[in-house]
């Protein structure tokens, strides 16, 4: 449970840049007006991309790439620290650092030396997230000794990331009450976010005191380079599918948080605070259904689970395109809450199981201990996903402008295509096979 801890710091702190950085550089437009003067170039600038799409998309791929890399020393490494201790420790100061500069440009206007700021902060922040993040991710497997305590992990892992999440979503609230108290928006979404990084430090903090990893693991150092291990690892059929089952669903989920607030004021046409009590009802009732979805692993095939809800968050995102039409919008923002819970429940679960259970078959399969490096590949192949939802979010939100604002149109069409993503997923599902998974854990068992 302490261990968890690390996951809730990450996620805060990851908050800021996942959701805040479109709001802070992108406010929606209420009544004709933004509440935030224009810091970087809101209109096309290349190819009809924007300057935040592109320096999101080129800093997350230059990560992704340098992902399997760091996992690989993580692997190899034999510090007496332990593989995963000595990276964390490097990174999570930094994560945080950077976190909370990219919000502090140095002009007052859009200038090429906010664009510089921006890039150079942002870049660093996925490095120094890659560091901690990435070892953190393969201490699970070697941490789960047993199939429920893989599951135990997954849940507690998933009820970190969703109480940091509930906890960013405060950000409407206390920005709200921060306005009050005469700070400008600016002002109120910079404080926000440095009590975001200190809270997330202090969490990150925390699995490096509590977890010895000569005590509590069983990993040896892996003997192949990266190219080799990243090779073999992509080998297996099922990680493959995997992954990439896993990147459309954090692509529909990336589109679905960062598009909660423009969902909330533009479509349904309630104030922005309405945002925090909305999501924040979400991840709460999808709490209050993990003990349900542990269960059901029991019974129930995870894959099986898995494609059932990818189903069903489709057709939440369908939803959400027809709510100006609608007479009572909280009815619609209601609805779309408890439908919603279902899902996030689960993809906030079996995915990690899942990946915990290929990892481990895989080593006691081949015998070579290279965990970090699934975790890198499959950290690679995310952010290169990232880097193609935050590359299109932001120019899908002003289709339509001639101004580089957001319209009801653009908002429209990031709920259809988060919900094109939830629905290829399911059908590349189908082709991952949980029995060969399985047969690997259990023959090693034996």
């Amino acid at each position: 449970m302490l261990f968890s801890f690390g996951h809730f710091g990450s996620t805060l702190t990851a908050f800021s840049m996942g959701i805040v950085l479109s709001y802070f550089y992108f406010p929606p437009v209420v009544e004709g007006q933004t509440e935030i003067p224009e810091l970087l170039p809101r209109i096309p600038i290349l190819f009809g991309l924007t300057a935040l799409g592109i320096i999101t998309a080129i800093s997350r791929v230059l990560d992704a790439f340098s992902s399997p890399f760091i996992a690989n020393l993580s692997d190899r490494s034999q510090s007496r620290f332990g593989r995963r201790r000595l990276f964390m420790m490097i990174g999570f100061v930094p994560f945080a650092l950077t976190s909370v500069a990219t919000f502090f440009p140095p002009d007052d206007a859009a200038s090429s030396l906010n664009i510089i700021w921006v890039a150079g902060s942002v870049l660093l922040f996925y490095l120094f997230m890659t560091l901690y993040v990435v070892p953190y991710g393969a201490l699970i497997p070697e941490l789960g000794k047993t199939a429920d305590d893989r599951v135990f992990l997954a849940m507690m892992s998933a009820a970190a990331w969703g109480v940091a999440f509930c906890v960013g979503q405060t950000l409407w609230f206390f920005k709200g009450i921060l306005e009050g108290y005469g700070m400008t928006s600016i002002e109120a979404l910079q404080l926000i976010v440095v009590c975001f990084a200190l809270l997330g430090t202090i969490c990150m903090f925390v699995p490096l005191v509590v977890i010895d990893e000569r005590r509590d693991c069983h990993g040896r150092s892996a003997s192949k380079g990266a190219l080799k291990s990243m090779g073999e690892a992509l080998k297996n059929k099922d990680f493959r599918v995997f992954v990439i089952v896993n990147c459309l669903t954090l692509m529909a989920t990336y589109f679905l948080e960062t598009g909660a607030v423009y969902y909330v004021t533009m479509l349904l046409g309630l104030e922005e605070q309405w945002a925090t009590p909305f999501m924040v009802a979400m991840f709460f009732a999808s709490f209050a259904l993990y003990p349900l979805v542990v269960r059901l692993t029991r019974f129930y095939p995870k894959k099986h689970i898995y494609i059932v809800a990818l189903m069903l968050e489709g057709a939440v995102f369908s939803m959400i395109p027809f709510a100006p039409s609608v007479t009572y919008p909280l009815v619609v923002a209601g609805l779309i809450v408890l439908l919603g819970a279902i899902p996030i429940a689960v993809t906030s679960i079996i995915p990690a199981a899942m990946m915990t259970d290929i990892t481990l078959s895989d080593t006691r399969r081949t015998g070579e201990h290279k965990e970090a490096t699934f975790f890198g590949l499959q950290s690679l192949n995310v952010k290169l996903a990232g880097s193609v939802t935050s590359l299109i979010f932001p120019s899908l939100l002003i289709i339509g402008s001639n101004h580089g604002q957001p319209t009801e149109l653009g908002v429209s069409l990031t709920a259809w295509i988060g919900c094109s993503f939830s629905f290829i997923a399911c059908g590349v599902l189908f082709l991952y096979n949980e029995e060969r998974v399985n047969k690997y854990l259990n023959e090693a068992m034996d």
